[in-house]
């Protein structure tokens, strides 16, 4: 049976003395919340405390340590994402915000996530910020010898303004990825315009910026560091199509550039198995007459 809208002193004296606060009552009982108060002074009962712990204290409630170093949530989660979120004092909190903030002191900007490999991880040494992630990133693509990021990408959108990057250092365009999701959506929304390559060889041009001292900088995406083509719906390594550009005929074994710039796809570079047995052997020739 519902509450009735106006419930009586009784109800509300019952529910104070069962030490309840003055919000659930007024919420359970549907009544004014000062004519809850009121009655409380009346009965000279002290005033409930809603959270003795601190946001961070009750965030650590909800924690649980996993090996790696991760730590778990184990509160509330939002029903379709999974995504663990929680309550303070009655305002709504991203427990991976309040690690942020307990690890680097600041409110961050825009959405914090782990960049671990635990999903929803909430320990604060793993989760970032978008600004920290930009930073990180662009961090291990100067590592990997990635060199600047494109100035347009393969639909004309100025990288300047949509440059994003995957964990490995990647650039792709956050204004196609958007575009895309937003089609899929709606299929009445045409996609986003974007060089179609008809060749192999048309499909590693695209990715690919010639720089000083013959090299050629490989500008898109990696698999186990190995620089890949996407075409026809099938991935390539784009070393063994700079081979094959370059050399006319199909690779023997692995082929690798022989040069020291990481992820150069000059065809003038390339080696296969054979190439390099042969420089390795010359090299053997050469060592054993000087010794």
């Amino acid at each position: 049976m519902p509450t009735p809208l106006n419930a009586t002193n009784s109800d509300i004296i019952a529910m104070l003395r069962d030490g309840h606060s003055n919000l659930r009552i007024s919420r359970e009982l549907r009544c004014d919340k000062t004519r809850v108060a009121r009655l409380r002074i009346e009965l000279g009962l002290s005033n409930v405390v809603l959270q003795p712990l601190t946001l961070e204290q009750k965030w650590a409630t909800k924690t649980r340590p996993v090996e790696g170093g991760h730590l778990e949530w184990v509160g509330e989660r939002a029903k379709t994402s999974g995504t663990p979120v929680m309550r303070y004092k009655e305002v709504g909190y991203s427990p991976a915000a309040v690690a942020f903030r307990m690890k680097h002191g600041r409110e961050p900007q825009g959405y914090v996530r782990a960049e671990c490999d635990f999903k929803h991880c909430v320990a604060p040494d793993h989760v970032n910020d978008e600004a920290g992630r930009q930073q990180a990133r662009l961090a291990r693509r100067a590592e990997r010898g990635m060199g600047a990021l494109p100035t347009v990408c393969v639909s004309g959108h100025d990288m300047t303004e949509h440059a994003r990057l995957e964990p490995d250092g990647t650039a792709y365009c956050g204004l196609c990825k958007l575009l895309d999701k937003q089609a899929k959506r709606d299929p009445s929304i045409p996609r986003p315009h974007r060089q179609r390559p008809t060749s192999l060889e048309e499909a590693l041009r695209i990715h690919a910026e010639p720089v000083d001292g013959g090299h050629v900088r490989w500008l898109g995406g990696t698999s186990h560091s190995t620089p890949r083509v996407w075409f026809n719906g099938t991935t390539y390594s784009a070393y063994r199509i700079a081979f094959r550009v370059q050399h006319g005929r199909d690779p023997e074994g692995q082929v690798r550039p022989s040069c020291d710039m990481p992820l150069c796809v000059a065809g003038a570079h390339m080696e296969d198995r054979p190439m390099r047995q042969r420089t390795n052997s010359l090299y053997d020739a050469i060592f054993g007459a000087a010794s």
